[in-house]
């Protein structure tokens, strides 16, 4: 995958040597022999072997998509570092080292039941990748809302790091309410908002923040006309930003996006790892598959006088 090469699997009338396929091949194709056990795998009846081929297609399409994906989740968790298999690359160990695992799919077992345990197994992996990521995600997705709040201008971003607790007055009777006026009305807003309503504090009006376009203001006013002053500014194009400061809630809210910032940190990490190693496993056992696609498809052209040996590597 990572070497832009394709591996192509392919099997010959026994008449035909491996010789005869390199000299045919030169300049084309790196011709690697890919050791099927033809002569171990159990075959079973010509019925069988049809249905299989229906069936095993899908299965290395599915173990394909999951090594891709494995592979490629990989990569974006560690800036572009392709996995290996047991130290590696993918490209070598193909077509040097892989070989049948007798320990792990035994010979013996029937080639249905072979290919489907090697499939259920990947189909596994798929699984577990999907609720590791969904996992990883929810707490990327809980980061950003984080990030969003202190994103924007003025008029739609938090406020909870802006307005400090000595910014506001919150009694039985009076309250201190956040205001956004454009920088370009901004002389309007401090000659007229004390006649916003009726009991408006004089002079109250204080410039906590701005941003290029507009400026944030506390004004403090009696409870009881607070819906005049909303009014008012409404009516005025001053924009009321509801706010309350609650001290406890900001600090929920720094222990949890800290937590979660550590937490995603130990997930990402983990989720490498589990990547390469299961990367590696998965493409171990996409080899097992690929053998006996390639061992059915031989037996069912040429019957069993094939040679299901070579893997070609295409040149670029």
């Amino acid at each position: 995958m990572a070497e832009e090469k394709d591996l192509v699997a392919i099997a010959f009338k026994a008449d035909k040597s491996r010789e005869f396929l390199v000299n045919k091949l030169a300049g084309l194709a790196e011709v690697n022999d890919f050791p099927v056990p033809a002569d171990a795998l159990r075959v079973g009846t010509l019925d069988s072997l049809m249905s299989l081929s229906d069936d095993i297609s899908k299965m290395d399409a599915l173990a394909e998509g999951t090594c891709f994906k494995l592979f490629r989740q990989h990569e974006d968790l560690k800036g572009g570092i392709a996995p290996s298999v047991m130290g590696t690359d993918v490209m070598t160990y193909a077509t040097k080292q892989w070989d049948w695992d007798e320990a792990m799919f035994q010979l013996k077992t029937p080639l249905r039941e072979l290919a489907e345990m090697i499939s259920g197994k990947i189909g596994g992996l798929e699984e577990e990748l999907k609720a590791k990521v969904a996992e990883l995600n929810a707490l990327k997705g809980s980061l950003q809302a984080f990030e969003r709040r202190g994103q924007g201008n003025l008029m739609v971003r938090g406020l909870g790091d802006i307005v400090q607790e000595d910014d506001i007055l919150d009694s039985e009777y009076m309250t201190t309410v956040m205001v956004v006026i454009q920088k370009s009305s901004m002389k309007e807003f401090l000659l007229e908002y004390e006649r916003l309503a009726d009991y408006v504090v004089p002079l109250s009006a204080k410039a906590i923040s701005e941003d290029s376009e507009y400026v944030l203001f506390g004004v403090t006013l009696f409870k009881k006309c607070l819906d005049q002053f909303k009014t008012s500014c409404r009516e005025k194009r001053f924009t009321v930003r509801e706010f309350e400061f609650n001290a406890e809630a900001l600090a929920a809210d720094d222990a949890k996006k800290a937590e979660d910032e550590a937490e995603c940190s130990r997930q990402t990490a983990m989720l490498s790892n589990w990547c390469a190693i299961n990367y590696a496993e998965g493409l171990t056992m996409m080899m097992h598959l690929k053998a006996i696609r390639v061992f059915i498809e031989s037996v069912l052209r040429y019957g069993f006088t094939s040679y299901p040996g070579p893997g070609m590597a295409p040149n670029n």
